[in-house]
């Protein structure tokens, strides 16, 4: 394959978007969820120090989301890791759910 036919067939995988476009894409969305993570944990902690409970709906909300990442690498890579990984975010989610509702209800 010489340089053209590489660069038409990139052009072609990525629906004609720009690959610097997409990567910048994909890192600032990489960091706005550190930073989602960060911010999630900060209230957390505030909120176990003055009303002196644990924040289930945060971690619900994390695990949760984190749980269906895994479980969309697992269904395009096929890696056992990750199928592993989502499986115990998906049940962390659940208790942490229960134990939101729970809260709720008191």
């Amino acid at each position: 394959m010489n340089r053209e036919e590489i660069l038409a067939k990139s052009q072609q995988e990525n629906h004609g978007q720009d690959v610097v476009n997409l990567e910048v894409s994909k890192n600032g969305m990489q960091i706005g969820w550190v930073v989602i993570i960060c911010l999630l944990a900060f209230v957390s902690v505030v909120n176990a120090i003055v009303f002196e409970r644990m924040s289930s709906e945060v971690f619900f909300a994390v695990t949760a989301s984190t749980s269906v990442i895994f479980f969309y690498k697992y269904m395009k890579l096929h890696q056992k890791h990750e199928l592993f990984v989502a499986v115990i975010d998906a049940v962390a989610a659940g208790a942490f759910l229960i134990s939101w509702i729970i809260q709720l209800v008191r």
